[in-house]
């Protein structure tokens, strides 16, 4: 099993023996989140990694759907949580939940630099030793 499924796996047994919410997959034209209940009165976005140390991720990032779903939500009175799971496969799992709020309130948009040379990247390769 892969690291996300595993962190998936973990949300979804986490929500059904903590919260007894059944959460299912995002149906395709669905963006912003991973599950939702079957009411979609909650939306929730997984995050996992095998590091076990904050400070050794990048949980920083998100979508531009993701902010706006997570608006949308506390427009219309519905939960987006955001699960962070770390030490995934391991037997000391750290696991923390971002409320909508404070992804909102505290998200700030980044920019980036982006180098689209795809189609004339062989111009630019370079013989071996």
């Amino acid at each position: 099993m892969n690291i996300g499924q595993e962190s998936e796996d973990y949300i979804k047994k986490y929500f059904e023996e903590k919260r007894h919410i059944k959460l299912v997959k995002s149906r395709r034209g669905e963006r912003g989140f991973d599950f939702r209940d079957d009411e979609s009165t909650i939306f929730v976005e997984v995050k996992g990694t095998e590091a076990r140390r904050l400070s050794h991720v990048l949980f920083r990032y998100f979508t531009n759907a993701q902010y706006e779903k997570a608006k949308e939500c506390l427009r219309n009175n519905k939960k987006y949580e955001i699960h962070l799971v770390l030490g995934v496969g391991s037997k000391s799992v750290k696991h923390y939940c971002i409320p909508t709020r404070v992804f909102i309130e505290r998200a700030k948009p980044e920019v980036h630099w982006s180098l689209p040379i795809r189609k004339e990247i062989n111009e630019y390769e370079v013989d071996g030793p």
